[in-house]
């Protein structure tokens, strides 16, 4: 096997793992698994809603009667206005089960959905809940129509999540150095609650949360947090250049750490300098700070660099880290054991 063949081999390796827990983590974050129990939670009261006008709010006559003899309930399917004002959030539901993207909506009726899906206490007011129900109800209206024979709840979940899993597919090529931070904060912070040594996180907030014992809930809302501190009175502390740093007692700076997940070779200098870039002002403020790079891709060229450059001290291969125990195992003592003193 040839150099470039193993290089194209490295980057599917750090691209599709990657890429998995990418997926997963945005079908927490766009509320996928939390619309269907909301919408059967809604069920038991959906007769408060008045469907009289539902042709107004842009349902076809055909759709809503194969609706009615499929024994589901109308806010499964359509969109009601009221219903959509009450709970804004919802709307990211209708509009996966319409399948469109938020591009989509935005672009036809000028409506960025996005504000509405994140914020459950905004109020959208009367004219973009009728505009975005108009939406959603003809274009599901229009899948209805088209159906074989009933259509069912299994149908109406599967438009969800196929929706939705095309969305995460659109955004992923973007996003995949954001979730190398991510996979790597998460991987100290598992560490730092296995060794009993973790005591709170700080918020970004600015509050303060003490370790609960839903230890999955903590990882899950990383994104919330700007890092945490330890029992021997250092902290660990994420931003952006440096991604991560370890900070002592004392307020000094014990260790900056770049993480680089890119998964084209062609761009790895371009990562290599951005690093440099962030570990120079790092160095600048302290000149004893230990600087770690956590990269995909090293190229051959990359590495030779690696081991003349005087700035950086220590790197690690960020796919040896998702795909060997020992690898993991051996960052993870560096940074708690070596750097933290723990």
């Amino acid at each position: 096997m040839t150099k470039k063949d193993k290089d194209l081999i490295e980057t599917h390796k750090i691209r599709y793992r990657l890429r998995s827990t990418f997926f997963y983590n945005k079908l927490n974050e766009y509320h996928t698994y939390e619309f269907p129990q909301i919408i059967t939670e809604l069920i038991p009261v959906s007769n408060n809603y008045d469907w009289t006008g539902y042709d107004k709010w842009g349902v076809s006559e055909e759709a809503f009667q194969a609706i009615k003899e499929s024994k589901l309930s109308p806010i499964k399917v359509f969109s009601h206005p009221r219903l959509l004002r009450e709970h804004p959030i919802l709307t990211g539901y209708y509009r996966n089960v319409s399948v469109l993207s938020q591009k989509a909506v935005s672009y036809l009726v000028n409506i960025h959905p996005l504000r509405f899906e994140n914020d459950n206490e905004i109020d959208m007011g009367e004219g973009n809940a009728l505009v975005l129900s108009r939406l959603f109800n003809e274009h599901v209206s229009l899948i209805i129509e088209n159906v074989l024979g009933n259509i069912s709840e299994e149908d109406i979940n599967g438009l969800l999540f196929a929706s939705t899993g095309a969305q995460i597919d659109g955004s992923w090529r973007n996003a995949i150095g954001e979730e190398s931070e991510r996979i790597v904060r998460k991987m100290l912070i598992k560490k730092a609650i296995e060794m009993s040594v973790l005591t709170a996180f700080n918020k970004k907030s600015g509050e303060v949360e003490q370790l609960g014992e839903a230890i999955s809930d903590h990882i899950e809302r990383i994104k919330e947090y700007k890092g945490f501190t330890l029992n021997n009175k250092k902290s660990v502390l994420f931003s952006s250049e440096p991604d991560i740093s370890l900070i002592d007692t004392d307020g000094s700076t014990i260790a900056a750490i770049e993480i680089k997940g890119g998964a084209d070779p062609a761009g790895a200098l371009e990562r290599y300098g951005a690093a440099k870039k962030s570990f120079e002002n790092s160095l600048n403020d302290n000149e004893d700070v230990e600087t770690v790079l956590v990269a995909s891709c090293l190229t051959p060229e990359v590495e030779s660099r690696l081991g003349k450059d005087n700035e950086i001290k220590t790197y690690f291969n960020l796919t040896s880290l998702l795909v060997h125990k020992e690898e993991k195992e051996r960052f993870l003592n560096y940074i708690f054991k070596k750097l933290l003193d723990l």
